[in-house]
């Protein structure tokens, strides 16, 4: 229990418990004030309905016609009142949301735990947990934490009218006469406590279905979204049949998952519609007596039951959410597993301090799974030099720029970075969304001013694409794999670091146009320090230094 407290209060710390929270309680208030006259209404009709079916049962039509009259103004207040209640509640889900998102996806992007936390392999669908979780763990709290008090407000005042419905009751048991007060309350409570312990009884199991409901889910449509992405490659390796397969199996593993919650659900169904439906019955048959000894008129006897129905609805409040607990508490197990993975990958190793080369001393790197790669790793790289690594392929190259870049966290040893801001262009780079000049400033905000994009575009051999800046196309469908590398290279110019690290980064361009690009770079960033990975061997007259990894290769 006090690890479950400590994990909510985590999720409800951060909006809940600062000074900024008050507009926050401010709309808890008004939304209690509104359930409040909610109830109070309620307190009214249910008086109203003794008089309603005493005048009823003396065919008193002038009377009856007053109470009409009466209820529709009481059901034009309610309307009002119980839609702005509705209404300030999803205001207030939507700025608990909002803030509880901005939280997470800053603290997910933050130090880049989002690329190592996709290194491990740990956390399942990201996206699910901060979209789809944070929705059902805000809406959950929001909704159970106000009609929890709002039952709570309910039955107090709705107890003391049963109560007084109620009277004295002498029953004789075993040669003994009792006397009790307010019996029709002890009829609702014991009634209530016996459904809610059957409801824990039969509903143990949907906890941990439910979890695995919202994986399976999000597995199934994460695979639908990678299908989507690479529909040209799977286009191309004519692998639509293998594809189909994969997505059978796990939609299978849904309905699989689908047919053990209808079966739990079923169960606790069966008890639950039942107990609902006498609950009906229960007060009548508990005050017929009262009715058959004239202690209670018609209109008494409707009181009561309008009375007990309250406060019974109030008692068997666990009995009527648990499935809406049961969703709350899968949903605040994702995210808090989330926010700790989030933690942990921060807590990895950081950029060490930088200096004025590029100095690596016996550094050693690792798969995630602790599978050795390079060890002891050993160059240096001075200001505006030109340094190319070369080795055989899965040496771990690529790894080591991972590193040198702040990226890869699974490292022993020493290294420092050069001063500076520092990119790396990869073989193949991410455009995302937005227009061209969007996707060409990346990761910048877009310049403004479009005459120099159309500049940097034209020196990187994309000039055609100069009157297309303010465009918003599938970008990823459109350019090809040399352009998204002379795109890349046109990246470099605007953003102008001070190291650039290139990992395969002309893979896809010819010789020449390699070349073209590469001496483009040394004439527009004279300072920049370039270390490069190339298999293209007509390139190494441009790099003075070069470093044969294979002596470091952990085979």
């Amino acid at each position: 229990m006090k690890k479950f407290a400590s994990q909510l209060w985590a999720l409800c710390c951060p909006f809940w418990g600062t000074r900024r929270s008050w507009q926050a309680w401010l709309l808890v208030g008004v939304i209690l004030a509104l359930g409040g006259s909610v109830i109070y209404l309620n307190v009214l009709i249910n008086q109203w309905s003794k008089s309603f079916y005493d005048a009823l049962a003396a065919l008193d039509g002038g009377l009856l016609y007053s109470l009409f009259a009466e209820y529709g103004i009481f059901i034009l207040i309610y309307i009002v009142v119980f839609v702005y209640e509705e209404w300030f509640r999803r205001l207030l889900i939507i700025r608990w949301r909002s803030a509880l998102t901005a939280e997470l996806v800053d603290s997910w992007l933050a130090k880049r735990a989002f690329y190592r936390m996709s290194l491990s392999g740990g956390i399942d669908n990201p996206d699910q947990r901060i979209s789809e979780d944070i929705n059902k763990f805000v809406k959950g709290m929001v909704d159970l934490s106000i009609d929890f008090l709002m039952n709570f407000v309910q039955l107090f005042s709705f107890v003391f009218i049963l109560w007084s419905l109620s009277g004295v009751q002498h029953i004789t048991l075993f040669g003994s006469e009792w006397t009790i007060h307010g019996y029709l309350v002890w009829v609702a409570l014991v009634y209530s406590l016996v459904g809610s312990v059957v409801m824990q009884l039969l509903s143990h199991k949907l906890h941990g279905i439910n979890v695995q409901k919202e994986r399976v889910e999000a597995n199934f449509r994460a695979s639908l979204l990678r299908k989507h992405d690479n529909a040209e490659q799977i286009a191309q390796y004519g692998g639509e049949t293998q594809e189909k397969s994969h997505l059978l199996r796990g939609f299978s593993m849904i309905v699989s998952n689908w047919r053990r919650l209808m079966n739990a659900e079923r169960d606790m169904r069966f008890f639950a519609v039942g107990f609902q439906r006498v609950s009906f019955l229960i007060p009548v048959l508990a005050a017929l007596p009262m009715l058959l000894n004239k202690t209670v008129t018609l209109g008494g006897l409707m009181q009561i039951r309008s009375a007990f129905n309250q406060v019974h609805t109030a008692l068997s409040w666990f009995i009527r959410v648990y499935p809406a607990l049961v969703e709350l508490s899968a949903s605040m197990a994702r995210l808090t597993q989330f926010r700790d993975a989030i933690r942990e990958h921060q807590s990895q190793q950081d950029t060490p301090q930088a200096g004025g080369q590029l100095a690596i001393d016996e550094l050693s790197f690792a798969t995630p799974q602790g599978k050795p790669l390079l060890q002891n790793v050993v160059f240096r790289c001075e200001a505006g030099s030109w340094s190319k690594l070369s080795g055989q392929s899965g040496l771990g190259k690529s790894t080591l720029l991972r590193t040198l870049n702040g990226l890869w966290p699974y490292y022993d040893g020493k290294w420092q970075p050069l001063t500076g801001r520092s990119l790396l262009l990869p073989q193949q780079s991410y455009l995302g969304q937005g227009t061209l000049g969007e996707i060409l400033c990346y990761p910048q905000s877009p310049l403004a001013d479009s005459a120099l994009l159309q500049c940097v575009l034209e020196k990187v051999g994309l000039a055609t694409w100069g009157e297309h800046l303010g465009e918003q196309l599938n970008w990823d469908r459109i350019f090809s794999g040399g352009e998204r590398q002379r795109l890349a290279f046109a990246r470099a110019l605007i953003a102008r670091p001070d190291t650039l690290y290139l990992d395969e980064a002309t893979s896809n361009l010819d010789h020449a146009s390699a070349r073209q690009l590469l001496e483009l770079i040394r004439h527009e960033l004279p300072e920049t320090t370039v270390v490069a990975i190339t298999h293209q061997k007509e390139l190494d007259d441009l790099f003075p230094q070069q470093y044969d990894l294979t002596a470091f290769s952990h085979a």
